[in-house]
């Protein structure tokens, strides 16, 4: 088959994710395109690992738009109108091969309605949620999307009984966290000892929800000092996250001696902690993948619960506990979030050898669930195969080196 053959033509492509996860995983995507098939152009909205990744930014939403929660919506509902505006507009003049969704529901919903009225096929890839809350929009995504690239086993069946195109890839998170430091290495790169207990503190990528957890959890911190005053606590600081912020939040808490703030190394610290406060959300996940013991925090504004609790239809919120489907981890949620229940919390599994020991074996079976590596090259190939174009093409790629897949860290 010749170059000129419409099997290997040009693609133009458009993505939108619309935070840190999903930006880290569609650059994946687009480095296993890079790959296997280079011959695109690719336009978007997403942040600087999707600019890495060749993606030509029109905005960084992941910056300026990261938000979550009615009110915060709300308040920037001019610059969100403004910016389905021009991409709408966007999409009109280029007409890509294919607009390529990663989550990011609220927005990009609309974006899948106006690209589908504009005959411009859209790949979802990462399902929003709607096996936990908004069922309703399962219906409208089956009318939208053309094909759906979903990362959890149990999201297949109700995509298919809907008479959607669904492809099950795996999870992302396999192809980025990689294990390569044992724990006394850890502790010397990072001035810990590796005979005392070490908790870390994961408070997410989104500037708002650091702001109004890390506090709590450095009060809770101080408050297990003084049932063990050898443990040792650090700070795990999404890139996302200025350094500036952390260090005025550990400052502002008195707590002696401060945590460690890691910024690299972040899977091989976090694999050797013993126990983690994590921020409901990928994070949790990720820990889960790591076989790490936890407690899943978090906390909205009262009219974003009242409402989230109508349109909630399970009774937890951590993925790891959805995807076992069952509570395996303590979820400390708005008044529950407290200095006082993350200190007795932590104490109990730490002093309690076999309920530690159940929570390992339950977040064992939970990444058994999830599969293994490659779904980002997997979701690369669902899309090229919606473009209708042969991926298996010989190696040779005009963009140069291909970097190695994105890391979180």
């Amino acid at each position: 088959m010749s170059d000129s053959s419409p099997r290997k033509r040009p693609l133009k492509l458009f993505v939108i994710a619309g935070e840190n996860s999903g930006d880290i995983h569609g650059a994946n995507v687009f480095h296993a395109l890079n790959r296997i098939y280079p011959n695109y152009k690719a336009w978007g909205l997403g942040g600087k690992r999707l600019k890495e990744a060749g993606v030509r930014l029109l905005e960084n939403i992941v910056e300026h738009l990261a938000i979550i929660g009615i009110v915060p919506v709300i308040m920037h509902l001019p610059e969100i109108l403004k910016l389905l505006k021009q991409t709408k507009d966007f999409l009109r003049k280029t007409r890509p091969d294919a607009v390529i969704l990663v989550d990011y529901p609220g927005f990009n919903i609309k974006i899948a309605e106006a690209a589908k009225k504009m005959g411009i096929p859209v790949v979802w890839y990462i399902s929003p949620q709607i096996w936990a809350w908004h069922h309703n929009r399962l219906y409208k995504l089956a009318k939208v999307v053309d094909r759906m690239i979903v990362i959890f086993p149990f999201e297949l069946p109700l995509y298919k009984e809907e008479g959607v195109d669904a492809v099950h890839v795996g999870h992302p998170l396999f192809d980025v966290i990689h294990i390569d430091m044992d724990r006394e290495e850890v502790c010397q790169e990072f001035g810990l000892d590796p005979d005392r207990a070490i908790v870390s503190i994961v408070p997410g990528s989104r500037r708002k929800e650091v702001k109004g957890f890390l506090p709590i959890m450095l009060e809770g911190a101080r408050r297990y000092q003084e049932y063990d005053p050898d443990a040792q606590f650090v700070i795990i600081r999404a890139s996302t996250i200025q350094p500036e912020m952390i260090e005025t939040a550990i400052e502002d808490s008195g707590i002696d001696p401060k945590p460690v703030v890691v910024d690299r190394l972040r899977y091989n610290v976090r694999n050797w902690c013993d126990f983690s406060w994590v921020k409901s959300g990928t994070s949790t996940l990720e820990a889960a993948l790591l076989g790490s013991p936890m407690l899943i925090v978090y906390r909205v504004n009262t009219p974003t619960w009242i409402i989230g609790k109508q349109l909630f239809t399970i009774g937890y919120i951590g993925l790891p506990n959805i995807v076992a489907g069952d509570r395996i981890v303590p979820e400390l949620l708005q008044d529950e979030f407290t200095p006082r229940n993350l200190a007795e919390k932590t104490r109990y599994y730490l002093m309690n050898e076999k309920a530690y020991a159940d929570m390992k074996v339950d977040l064992n079976e939970v990444r058994a669930k999830l599969g293994g590596p490659g779904a980002s090259e997997k979701a690369a190939r669902a899309v090229l195969d919606l473009c209708g174009v042969d991926a298996n093409i010989p190696e040779g790629n005009d963009r140069g080196d291909t970097p190695s897949p994105i890391r979180f860290d």
